[in-house]
Formats: C-alpha cells, sequence, structure tokens
C-alpha cells in the first residue's frame, strides 16, 4: 500500500506502508471485543480519564492498540494500572 499526507492542500511524497497479516482463528475478534468491554468499563469506572460533557473518552482502541486520555499524570498512572 502506498500513502501520501495532504496537508494545506498539498500533498506530501508517496511512501509505503507495510500491512500486517490478519491472525487469530474464528472467536478471536469475539473474545477480544468481550476483554476490551471489560476493559473500557474498568477505565471508565476508575474516575480518571477524559470526559466531554457527560461522555467518556478516557480511552480509545484500535486493533491491538489504546490511547488512554487522562488531565492529570496521577490519573494517567492510574489508568495504566487498570490495563495492567
Amino acid at each position: 500500500m502506498k500513502c501520501s499526507v495532504l496537508w494545506n492542500n498539498v500533498f506530501g511524497d508517496i511512501f509505503a506502508v507495510n500491512c500486517g497479516v490478519c491472525q487469530g482463528g474464528v472467536l478471536s475478534p469475539i473474545l477480544f471485543s468481550i476483554y476490551v468491554d471489560d476493559l473500557i468499563g474498568e477505565l471508565r469506572n476508575s474516575g480518571y480519564g477524559v470526559y466531554i460533557g457527560r461522555l467518556f473518552v478516557g480511552c480509545t482502541f484500535y486493533a491491538d492498540d489504546i490511547l488512554l486520555l487522562s488531565s492529570i499524570c496521577y490519573g494517567l498512572q492510574s489508568m495504566l494500572n487498570v490495563c495492567v
């Protein structure tokens, strides 16, 4: 796959993107979703993280990557401890 970045209506140089191979069995996505759902609940219940109004946005998941957001360092460390 090849990509380019568009910034201020100008395309950057084209670069290659190496893609991984999907791994795991048929149940992997289901089991991962169940695990992640519980983890999101634990992170929400930790009392830390970022909220927009009453909506918890302290964590974002994409495949096997997790983005944790907190307004204080102690909160971020507490969220990391939940993940561990």
